[in-house]
């Protein structure tokens, strides 16, 4: 707008000048053509004077104009180059602020990506750490029971008697096994001796480890012949070969408790011959050893 301003006055002014000087040539080719025109001499002089002064103002106006023009030029020039500069600033701020913002989106969906994954390894942490501390929490249960176990033996004969009993009636095996396993320790001489062991071979069976039974119970039958406790040891034996399908070692020992020697009370000796026919005339379903010896009726 300002450059407009000053061609605007250089315009104006270049105008006037170029009036008076047109009024001066018309008032000369007065005095010279018509007849009705009358100039004095120094009329003329002084219209001379201002032809002349208002010539050096012309001059000295078409001088500045051309100056003014030159350094409206010269600025015009600076201010092109000025505007590209800042365009040029402009386009590059704004390539350079929207690398930022790709760069800042890129950052934000891994910082994004990154928490989303800490939260899925924290919750997989939990998880791990809950289920760790149920398995601490059964161990340590476990090994509370067992400590118990440890520390809650009685010291007197009669009430270790009772209380493997009595773990062994609650289906405690193991707790009954160690009861009846300290028994035996302590009192290695005493008279129950045997029927401790066959109790020991007792817990093994109920808890269905047959082979550990059988181990048990040749003890019993090996050590003691004679005891009391001979014919449980016996039949149980029976019905430990006969869970284990060896129907031919089975028959064996019952028949063993048929024997008039081992003066088995007669219910066993009819359970024994009650298991014998069972056995012979298993199709497969119990026996494992496809023979069974014939025996006495």
């Amino acid at each position: 707008m300002k450059t407009m301003s000053i061609i605007s006055l250089v315009s104006q002014r270049t105008r006037a000048s170029t009036t008076a000087l047109a009024m001066v040539g018309a008032l000369g080719l007065c005095g010279v053509f018509s007849t009705g025109c009358i100039a004095l001499k120094a009329d003329q002089d002084d219209l001379a004077k201002e032809v002349d002064k208002l010539r050096k103002e012309v001059v000295a106006q078409d001088k500045n104009t051309e100056e003014t023009l030159a350094k409206v030029e010269s600025l015009t020039e600076q201010l092109e180059t000025k505007l590209a500069e800042l365009d040029e600033v402009l386009r590059r701020n704004q390539a350079d602020l929207g690398l930022r913002v790709d760069n800042l989106e890129t950052d934000t969906q891994e910082l994004r990506g990154a928490a989303e994954n800490a939260d899925f390894m924290a919750t997989a942490a939990k998880q791990e750490l809950t289920e760790l501390r149920g398995d601490v929490d059964i161990r340590l249960l476990a090994l509370e029971e067992k400590l118990n176990e440890a520390t809650n033996i009685p010291e007197s004969k009669t009430e270790l008697w009772a209380e493997a009993d009595k773990q062994f009636k609650a289906k405690k095996y193991k707790a009954s096994r160690r009861l009846w396993r300290t028994y035996e320790s302590r009192y290695p001489t005493d008279s129950k001796i045997a029927e401790v062991r066959f109790n020991i071979g007792l817990t093994f069976f109920s808890a269905r480890e047959y082979r550990q039974a059988l181990g048990e119970f040749y003890r019993v039958i090996q050590e003691s012949p004679k005891d009391a406790v001979i014919p449980d040891a016996l039949y149980y034996s029976g019905l430990a070969f006969a869970k284990l399908g060896q129907c031919q070692n089975a028959i064996a020992y019952f028949d063993a408790l048929r024997q008039k020697k081992t003066k088995a009370p007669a219910h066993y000796k009819d359970k024994a011959k009650e298991q014998i026919g069972i056995l012979k005339a298993d199709k497969g379903d119990i026996c494992s050893d496809g023979k069974k010896p014939a025996t006495d009726s």
